[in-house]
Formats: structure tokens, C-alpha cells, sequence
């Protein structure tokens, strides 16, 4: 019944959203942002001990909660694109996104190779599930499905839409050999905690992180391409494409290890040069220092 509720909430919410004109959309989301930033307490307790854990003393309180609160704007935001997007074509999306170094991508598709597109929980992290499969090639992507079955369902049929296959999580493995062995894109977030991953170094400190890209990258020989799509200003975003990563410039024994790092690597580079845009609630370093979440 809860979440049914919800659901009816949600309902309403993209109704209103839908008629309001846009500088209207906009002070109300802020308004949005500021009640959750507000009753959001436990959240907002993770993301403050990932920005102390982060920055120490390099940054002011002031800039912290800058940080924090420019995340759940960020989060606040992407609701509201996730719900408008339901409604666009190529052209559409187009008219919100410009790429850049977009070549990596048409060349890697023309030369028909493998391709695994990275990326992190930031600024518009959806886009990979519309945007990508629309202007290059289907796309197979991994996600865990929401605990609300009837937001799940409409979250699923948005994002399935555009040439997408969403896979599960618990039993992507299968699904995503399948993907690479059929010529599909894989679009991959690998920036949380991954208790079966691999140490790496992000933001440092020592962190568990999904290897599953290199793995896969190097039995199929497959590019791995990093991608992030950056809000330049509401409902304006960035797509850069960074440079593609060969499986072969990784060799020798710690061949996995070397791969995952480097790619942790220009994560790191991304989101500490816009630190608002990534998601700082989750627990991302509790794998070897949970006790900052206590």
C-alpha cells in the first residue's frame, strides 16, 4: 500500500512537472531540493563523512555543505530529466547535449569493435540508458532494480525504450558476454562499493571496486570507453567522451588490477573537478574505513 502511495506521488509529480514552464520547473525543484537536503538526515550524515574523508581540512565547512547540498540538487534534477526525457526522440536529446570528443565512440563503432562504456553516479547518469543507444548503437546496461515494484516497472519500460537491455545485477554475467558476443554497447557504473571487486586507489583512500570492465575487456578485447555527462547549466549537459582504453596497454601479471585502477583513476580526475554533480550519499569507502560512518 506504501508503495502504491508513492507511486500515486510520483504520478502527480510528473503531471505538474509536465505542464509547468521551465523557470517555473526550476524554482520549484530548488524548492524540492532544499526540503529533502533538509529531512534527509541519515543520507546527508554518509555524504558529510565521504566529504571529510575526502577534502580533511583542504576546503571549508562552507564548501562541504555546498558539496553535499549540490548533490541532492543534482539527484533532484535528474528526476525531473528522467521524467521529460520519456518524452523526447534523438533530435530531442540532441538539443539538450553536446559531446565532446565524440569521435572516440563513431570511431570505435565504424572500426566494429567491442565496446564498454564506463561511468560514475554523476550529473546525468541515465543518459547512458537513452541518449547513447539513440545516437550510436543498442546499448546493454547493468542496474539494480528500486525496492518500489511499480516505479521499477515505469523505470524499466523508460529506459528500455531506446534500443536499451537492462540486465540485473545479481545475474548480469551471462547477460553481458551475450551483449559483447552480439555487437551491443555495454554501459557500465562502477563508482560505488563493490564487495567483490578488487582494491584500488580513489580519492585516497583504498577502496573495493567492480573489475568487471577489465575482465571483460580483455576475453573479448573490447575498448573501454569512460563517458560523463556534465550539467552545464538546468537542462544543459556535457557528454565527454574520454579516451578509449585498450586491453593490450595493460599486461602482465597485475594486467586486471592496473586496468581497474586506471580507470578509477580518471573517475577521480572527473568528479573532484565538480565535486557537486556525483552522488556522495552512498558509503563508498566503508569496505576499509566504515568506522567514518558511524
Amino acid at each position: 500500500m506504501f508503495d502504491y502511495l508513492i507511486f500515486v506521488l510520483y504520478k502527480l509529480f510528473k503531471f505538474v512537472v509536465l505542464l509547468l514552464p521551465k523557470f517555473v520547473i526550476k524554482l520549484f525543484l530548488d524548492a524540492l531540493t532544499n526540503f529533502i537536503y533538509f529531512i534527509n538526515i541519515e543520507h546527508k550524515k554518509y555524504a558529510k563523512a565521504n566529504v571529510d574523508f575526502v577534502y580533511g581540512n583542504t576546503i571549508s565547512e562552507i564548501r562541504k555543505y555546498e558539496i553535499i547540498k549540490g548533490s541532492y540538487r543534482n539527484l533532484v534534477y535528474n528526476i525531473y530529466e528522467f521524467i521529460q526525457n520519456q518524452t523526447l526522440d534523438l533530435k530531442g536529446f540532441e538539443s539538450k547535449i553536446t559531446t565532446e570528443n565524440e569521435h572516440f565512440i563513431i570511431d570505435a563503432v565504424k572500426n566494429k569493435r567491442k565496446i564498454i562504456l564506463i561511468t560514475a553516479h554523476y550529473g546525468n547518469w541515465e543518459y547512458g540508458s537513452s541518449f547513447i543507444p539513440l545516437k550510436y548503437a543498442p546499448t546493454t546496461m547493468v542496474g539494480r532494480p528500486l525496492n518500489n515494484k511499480y516505479l521499477n516497472k515505469e523505470l524499466n519500460e523508460t529506459r528500455t525504450k531506446n534500443h536499451t537491455e537492462m540486465l540485473s545485477k545479481k545475474d548480469a554475467s551471462r547477460g553481458l558476454v551475450k551483449a559483447l558476443k552480439n555487437n551491443r554497447i555495454l554501459g557500465l557504473v562502477i563508482d560505488q562499493h563493490n564487495g567483490s571487486g578488487i582494491d584500488v586507489n580513489f580519492m585516497g583512500h583504498k577502496v573495493k571496486q567492480a573489475d568487471s570492465a577489465s575482465r571483460l575487456a580483455v576475453k573479448f578485447d573490447a575498448l573501454v570507453i569512460p563517458i560523463f555527462f556534465t550539467m552545464n547549466k538546468f537542462g544543459q549537459y556535457t557528454a565527454k567522451f574520454y579516451e578509449p582504453m585498450e586491453p593490450k596497454s595493460f599486461e602482465g601479471e597485475n594486467q586486471i588490477l592496473d586496468f581497474t585502477q586506471a580507470q578509477a583513476n580518471i573517475m577521480e580526475k572527473h568528479i573532484l573537478a565538480n565535486p557537486d554533480q556525483w552522488f556522495w550519499q552512498h558509503k563508498r569507502f566503508k569496505e576499509y574505513d566504515k568506522e567514518i560512518y558511524k
